[in-house]
């Protein structure tokens, strides 16, 4: 049985562990997160905004009603010294004689849709950062394992130079340099844990969350591309051309001015036994400015611009994939050779030459170059890896490929 010792031991143990299964989620879970996004959210509230603007600029407006004292004598203000005194009552009503106040809700209504294409691809810009943000993790990970069995390997290599030192074999300059390596190793972990907690920061900012488990990060699936692929960014210049159009529609038959009609009834003393008035009228603006041909002509540019926006989108589109293809082509036929060839030969040499140095046949500097030699050809296989990967995710995100498990 436990001791109170042992049982408090293992107490600490797991707390411990519920601590760290608390604070680290999976990769679902982190791109329910990300979806959760206060970008996101803003997003959402702007798609409300243009929805609410889209009922307003469909609408005729209000009915004005007005309410006038006529005629009343100044000197007594009595309602029954002349025939024209009297109360009026009126009501008015802009009426349009086109159906533009619906071109011009349409055009906003596909604007809001471009808006909510343009929210979906700030989530696939999100899981794009979170993906480089894993895939930076990964690197500087492996790059701390490197270095750690470098230290390793250099600490034991420090004990055969202090039996080789002491057989007369080597000299006290070759203990320092191989102490001076290590240490110039510590101080590069210490700044790769660093880098590693900045990480764990970037990550609690787009999930909440400071640690994601490893294993459920799918990795594989960079090696694939879907054919079921969604451009958002596409679909969204596709609603903003639409809504564009809508709106030289709606500049066009805005030439056309509307109509106000105008009901009136004057209720009077009647002293001239006449009764009393109702009146109507119709009124309109003469469109003599160059107010509404120049809102017509600046949909046009609008338009012409935004389909300009468009072709350098596609045509920018397809440049990237083919040059990111090309550039992943590259990367995996360095790391060919270097998981095949390169990696293996430095293995075995520095494998050799540490033999070698063990029975006093090399010398330190040897010692040290095959280490150094190794680390970088390992560090440089990590940085391909990354380069490779952030490339694909890149590839992915342009062909508009969903990022799911």
């Amino acid at each position: 049985m436990l001791g109170e010792k042992g049982m408090i031991k293992f107490t600490l143990v797991l707390l411990f562990c519920s601590s760290i299964s608390v604070q680290a989620i999976t990769y679902s879970d982190a791109l329910e997160k990300i979806q959760e996004h206060e970008v996101i959210q803003s997003g959402n509230f702007k798609v409300r905004a243009i929805q609410e603007e889209a009922k307003s600029k469909g609408s005729w407006g209000d009915p004005v009603f007005k309410i006038a004292a006529k005629n009343y004598p100044i000197d007594t203000l009595a309602n029954d010294q002349t025939p024209m005194t009297g109360i009026d009552f009126g009501v008015s009503q802009k009426i349009p004689l086109t159906n533009k106040y619906e071109v011009k809700k349409s055009a906003l209504e596909s604007l809001s849709q471009a808006y909510r294409y343009n929210i979906e691809n700030q989530k696939e810009l999100l899981i794009l950062n979170f993906w480089n943000i894993l895939i930076e993790n990964r690197k500087l990970s492996d790059e701390l394992i490197i270095l750690e069995n470098n230290k390793d390997w250099i600490e034991k290599n420090l004990k055969v130079s202090s039996r080789l030192y002491t057989m007369g074999k080597v000299t006290q300059q070759a203990i320092l340099e191989i102490q001076i390596r290590s240490f110039e190793l510590d101080n590069i972990i210490s700044n790769k844990k660093h880098e590693l907690s900045k990480i764990k920061e970037k990550i609690k900012y787009l999930t909440g969350h400071s640690e994601i488990e490893e294993k459920s990060i799918p990795w594989n699936s960079l090696d694939t591309f879907s054919t079921d692929n969604i451009d958002y960014r596409e679909l969204e210049f596709q609603e903003k051309v639409k809504a564009k159009q809508h709106a030289i529609t709606a500049s066009s038959l805005d030439l056309i001015s509307d109509i106000t009609i105008s009901l009136n009834y004057t209720q009077r003393s009647n002293i001239d036994m006449v009764g009393d008035f109702i009146g109507v009228s119709i009124s309109f603006p003469l469109p003599f400015s160059d107010k509404k041909s120049s809102n017509y002509s600046k949909s046009l540019y609008e338009e012409s611009k935004t389909l300009k926006e468009y072709e350098v989108y596609k045509k920018s589109k397809n440049r990237d994939i083919m040059l990111k293809t090309q550039e992943i082509k590259k990367l995996n036929s360095e790391l060919n050779v270097l998981n095949n060839k390169i990696i293996g030969f430095a293995i075995d040499a520095r494998k050799i030459i540490s033999k070698s140095y063990g029975v006093g046949k090399a010398t330190y500097i040897e010692l040290l170059q095959s280490e150094l030699n190794l680390q970088n050809i390992l560090l440089r296989k990590v940085a391909l890896e990354s380069k490779r990967d952030l490339e694909r995710v890149s590839l992915k995100y342009i062909k508009g490929d969903l990022f799911d498990e």
